[in-house]
């Protein structure tokens, strides 16, 4: 299977110039956890929830700081929609990261995450697949528990929808972002 049969093609985009609480607006009316940064067409990074946890934690004001400056853009992996979804599963795995971008011809055509991955992998086993591929699977749910970086991923979540955010998340995300 290749990425171009599940990638998200409504990309959530956003300008540079915009700032990490405008941003935020959209993930949380979206369900969703990241954003592309375009530059007119040009792919120019990818802001994540992880990134406004780093960004408040680091004592920065969302409301002021513009996504240029904290955005993820140095090593930023990009996939095509006729990779392998186990190629793309290996890249995220290795490089730590859950959202890949999908461009084709220097155009960004879609998105794809480490949950919809997952569900793939459900439906295969014969588990219902997630109704939002970018939504939070409630714990217990599909017969299983959530595994303690998915609690935490939850928690972190969940304090920036309320506004919560707690430093102990961010911090462990931190950690397990440079390890």
């Amino acid at each position: 299977m290749q990425v171009g049969e599940i990638m998200h093609t409504e990309v959530k985009t956003a300008s540079a110039d915009d700032t990490f609480a405008d941003v935020a607006k959209i993930m949380r009316s979206n369900g969703i956890s990241s954003v592309v940064v375009l530059e007119g067409k040009k792919l120019e990074g990818i802001v994540t929830e992880r990134d406004i946890v780093n960004l408040v934690a680091a004592g920065g004001d969302p409301h002021s700081v513009s996504v240029v400056h904290g955005m993820t853009r140095r090593d930023l992996t990009t996939v095509s929609p006729k990779t392998d979804i186990a190629e793309a599963a290996e890249i995220m795995a290795s490089r730590n990261i859950r959202h890949l971008p999908v461009v084709d011809r220097a155009k960004v055509v879609g998105i794809i995450s480490i949950r919809d991955i997952d569900a793939v992998g459900r439906r295969g086993a014969g588990r219902r697949p997630r109704d939002a591929g970018h939504r939070a699977e409630p714990q217990g749910a599909a017969g299983r528990e959530r595994s303690p970086e998915a609690a935490t991923q939850g928690r972190v979540a969940r304090g920036l929808r309320t506004g919560r955010a707690s430093e102990r998340s961010a911090r462990i995300l931190e950690r397990r972002r440079t390890a």
